[in-house]
Order: structure tokens, then sequence, then C-alpha cells
């Protein structure tokens, strides 16, 4: 029966899982054939909700076969598109593209077959067949893995069999993207036009909403409020993590209202009608709080793909708040339609999270420079100045945004004389701005923690020029320790504090790790900045002895000392 009413959507099941397996056995350094399989399964990815969304469409409107053909070939001529936006290699882009695709393509299950039809009920039913099947297929399916894994664990162990191939990933594949595709569509409604007349609510689900949801709603909304007391007193900005609360506190409070919607108007339940009106009044001043955070947040660091999605939701959360308010009808189609509509709306375009952070960052790049003159007349990074910590971090914090998402020739042009690849630029820029800038740290900036590590490149740190010495040994230390090769000592004493050097029993030279520090810490401020190199170069240089300590980082936790590097000698 599955197999006859969900046939394309089993096909794209089993593509799915022949790809995550061939994925799973292939090699990540095989870079020929890797990357290709990877952007093959986000396709197959995205392909399974959309050809659900496509048959239940096709049933619900009793499509003939071959309008169902045009709407499979449009929608595999849609997937091909997205296959080849991806880079050769995906980046990180790539993957948040494909995360609000996927949202979207979810959502669109829940709504899709309802279009067109005034059914709020049928909707509700719908959804809540939904999400009863994931969770029976998830129990399903976890439920045999484990049973199989068991199995697998046992032969392996009393017949000493060694599988020539990831079997448990590939058990992991096939029964998670396939055994649990089936058990969830087989419990689906069989007959979509008919859900508007049920009238049947799942017990469990009024159990838990109205027993544990909603008291964890008020409670977390009390200690919103208080917090909003405590801004108001003190007259202060709110954090900007606050947003992230808020808006938890209302994808929660939404989720428990969406549970027991079909009971509103039922005798003894009026509550749930009178509830839903005082909850989102008492949204109101939060989403006022939740604005207030997210722009903070924007306004101090900039414009990211985060904090675009959560302002993004911040207006939608307002526009969807209103509704329930004005609206009489309350009509819960609303939400997932209007969330499709944003997903995929900005994962694309001039507007996308993509471009207006990209053009927001650099900007702010571009701004930071010509604040405190540290670009010529050609717009190239140039001359020294003392930055403030803030500023220091925000430059730098910048370029390794841009690096982390392999596109760091957008800062190119504001340097000179940069390598090739995405890591080695961005390792070179944070060299550059390192040398460029001074940082000021005013002394109530200063902390009792703080981490220092070294500008040098990575090939540098292992490329270091050792011809005034004769060995070179790694060397780390946490609290007291102690490394000794070649008659040669190296002791952290003073809860590492201080590093000494000893030939035998003889002291050559104690270097004074935590004076080091403290130096930096005034230059630098507390938070971990890259330093110019020699300020983590320990030398000592009498005769007979010719020694140094080339430190990658050094860290203060408390009163306890931490770091790694090399030490070289020759006597």
């Amino acid at each position: 029966m599955i197999f006859r009413r969900f046939p394309w959507v089993i096909v794209v099941a089993l593509g799915k899982v022949s790809v995550l397996i061939m994925l799973a056995e292939t090699s990540r350094q095989d870079t020929a054939e890797h990357p290709f399989l990877t952007r093959l399964a986000l396709v197959f990815f995205l392909a399974l909700p959309l050809t659900l969304s496509a048959q239940l469409v096709a049933e619900r409107r009793q499509w003939q076969v071959p309008l169902r053909l045009a709407a499979l070939g449009t929608l595999a001529g849609l997937l091909l598109l997205f296959f080849f936006t991806l880079s050769e290699v995906p980046i990180q882009r790539d993957y948040y593209r494909f995360g609000l695709f996927m949202a979207g393509a979810h959502l669109l299950v829940s709504f899709a077959p309802f279009v067109g039809y005034d059914e709020p009920n049928g909707f509700w039913q719908f959804n809540k067949a939904l999400l009863l099947q994931s969770l029976t297929a998830t129990l399903y399916a976890g439920t045999l893995y484990l049973g199989l894994l068991v199995a697998v664990e046992t032969i392996r162990f009393l017949f000493d069999v060694n599988y020539p191939f990831a079997i448990e990933l590939d058990l992991f594949i096939l029964i998670f993207n396939f055994f649990h595709t089936l058990v969830f569509l087989s419990g689906l409604p069989p007959r979509l036009d008919t859900l508007e007349q049920q009238t049947g609510h799942n017990k469990g689900l009024k159990v838990f909403t109205q027993y544990v949801l909603l008291p964890l709603e008020v409670v977390y909304l009390l200690i919103l409020y208080v917090y909003s007391g405590k801004i108001l007193v003190n007259w202060q900005l709110p954090q900007g993590g606050v947003a992230y609360l808020v808006l938890a506190f209302s994808v929660a409070g939404i989720l428990a209202l969406l549970l027991i919607y079909p009971l509103r108007d039922a005798p003894g339940e009026r509550w749930i009608r009178l509830f839903s009106r005082r909850f989102h009044l008492a949204l109101l001043p939060l989403i006022v709080l939740f604005f207030v955070g997210i722009f903070r947040r924007i306004h101090d660091y900039g414009i990211t793909e985060n904090r675009y999605l959560v302002a993004t939701l911040a207006f939608w959360l307002l526009g969807i708040t209103l509704y329930f308010l004005i609206s009489q009808r309350d009509d819960i189609r609303w939400i997932p339609l209007t969330l499709c509509i944003i997903s995929v709306g900005i994962a694309v375009g001039p507007w996308s999270v993509f471009s207006v952070s990209r053009r927001n960052q650099a900007q702010r790049f571009e701004t930071l420079l010509s604040k405190h003159q540290l670009l010529n007349d050609q717009q190239k990074l140039t001359g020294s100045a003392k930055v403030p910590s803030q500023d220091y971090e925000q430059l730098l914090s910048i370029v390794r945004y841009f690096g982390k998402r392999g596109e760091s020739e957008i800062l190119r042009p504001y340097f000179d004389q940069l390598p090739t690849g995405d890591r080695a630029i961005t390792s070179a820029m944070e060299q550059k701005l390192v040398r460029a800038m001074k940082v000021q740290t005013l002394p109530s900036a200063l902390s009792q923690n703080f981490h220092f590590s070294s500008a040098l490149e990575r090939d540098e740190l292992y490329t270091l020029d050792i011809k005034d010495f004769t060995s070179l040994w790694r060397f780390r230390w946490y609290n007291e320790q102690r490394l000794e090769r070649d008659n040669w000592s190296v002791t952290t004493t003073e809860k590492g504090r201080r590093i000494n050097v000893f030939d035998g029993n003889k002291l050559v030279v104690s270097w004074d790790l935590a004076a080091r520090l403290s130096e930096l810490q005034k230059t630098y401020g507390s938070t971990s900045y890259q330093v110019e190199p020699t300020a983590l170069y320990f030398d000592h240089r009498q005769p007979p002895y010719a020694l140094r300590l080339v430190l990658q980082s050094a860290s203060k936790n408390g009163d306890i000392y931490t770091g790694e590097g090399f030490f070289l000698s020759k006597r």
C-alpha cells in the first residue's frame, strides 16, 4: 500500500540511502569523489520532503498522470539547479542555505495539501498525524538500530569477525533514512479530504501541554518579566543574548497553543482561548525586549547570518502576534505558510542572509580601518595605530568570519602581497593587522584570566630558524610540570608562573612567565589576542649556553598558568 501510494518518495529515500552509504565508505581525503557525493546527498535530503509535498498535493487534487509527471519534472529541475549552485567543495554558505531550504521544505509538507481549502481543523489533524508518526517512526527505528547493533557487536566478539565496511554507520543510515521513512509514511491519513470532519484529540498531547508545557511557559514568562523590570530599574540596555531567550520562549508558547488548538471552543475548555489571548498580550513587551536585544547585538558587532535570521524572526513574531490579537478567526495555517516563505526568501537574492551579511561585515571592516587611519590613498592597510581593544577584536573577528566561510578574497583589496588559499590568506591578514595595531586597554578592562597566542603562521612554527641551536623539543605544561631530555631539565614552578631550565643540577636560567603575561595584558587587554611572535619569546645567551623558548600560546586561569611551544638549546 505504501509503495503504491508514495512510489516516488520511496525511490528518493532509496537514492538518499545509497548516496549516504557511498559517502560513509568514501574517505574524506578523496578530494575527487567526496565533495561530489556531499553535494548529491544535500540534494536528496531536500528532495524527500519536496517529493512528499508534491505527491500529497497530487493525491488531494486528484491530478492525472501527465500533471503529476510535470510536477515531478519541475521539482527535479529545481533540485538540479540547487546542485549546480553549490560550491565544488561545499562551504559554510552552502550548508546554511541548505538548512533554510530544508526548513522551508518541511514546512511545505505541513500545509501544501490544504492550500485552497478552508479546512483549519483538517490542517491541524493532518499535522497532528505528522507529529505522532515522526515520534513513532523514531521510536521504532531507534529500537531496531540498537537491537541490530548489539547483534553486530555480538558476532564480532564471538566469531572474531572484522567487517570490511563501516557496518554500524551503514546500518544507521539504512534504518533512519529508509525504515524510518516507511514507518512514517505508513501512518499518514489515507483520505485528507475527510480530516476536517474529525473531532478527536490525543489526550496525551492535551495532558502534556496543559500540565508540562504551559506551566513552564508561565515560569519563563515571569523570569523574563523580572529581567525586564531589572532593565528599567537600572536603566541599561539588555544583553544581546536575551533575544535568543525570548525567541525560544515564544516558539515554545506558540507550539503549546497549537497542540491544544482544536479544544479552544470545547465545553469546559474555554480557558484555552482566554490563555491564548493573554499569552499574545504578554508577548508584546517581550517582543520589544527582543528587538532591543538583537539590534543592540547588530549595532555592536554587525550583521551575521544568525543575527539576520533572528532579526527577521523578530519581525515575524511581531506580525503573527498582532494577527492573533486582532483577527477573530485565528487561522493557524498562517504560521507555517509565512515561515516557509521567509525561509526560502532570505536564502536567495541580494537581500539574502549571505549577501547582506557579507556587505555589512566588509563595510564595517573598511570603516574601522578608516577610523584609525590605517588605509592609504589606495585603500591598502598601512602604517601603525593605537586601537581600542574592542575595535582590535572586531577587525580580527571579521577576518576570521570571512575565513571560516571560504570568502577571504572579499578582503584582499585591503592588503598587499597575500598568499593563495583561504587558510593562508586568513592567517596572513591576521598577522598584518596585528603588526599594524597596538591595542589600547583601559585598566577597568583587565581581568584575572587571560590568554595570548602567537601571530606566527602554523607553517612558520614548524620551520623555525635553529641554526644557532642543536636541539628542539616540543614543550607543554599545565600548572607544575617537568621535561627532561639529554641532561636538560625544564620545570615549571609556582603553579606554572615560572619556567626554570637546568643543565644537570645547575640552574641556567629562570624565566618569569607571569611578569611577561602581565605586561602583555596591559597592552592587549584580557581577551584572547594574537600578539607579535617575539612577545612570546624567552632568550638566554650566555656562553656556553644558547637557549630559546618559543611559545605558541600561554594562559592564566585563576592562579594557574599553562602554555605550549618549542624549547631550543645548545651547549
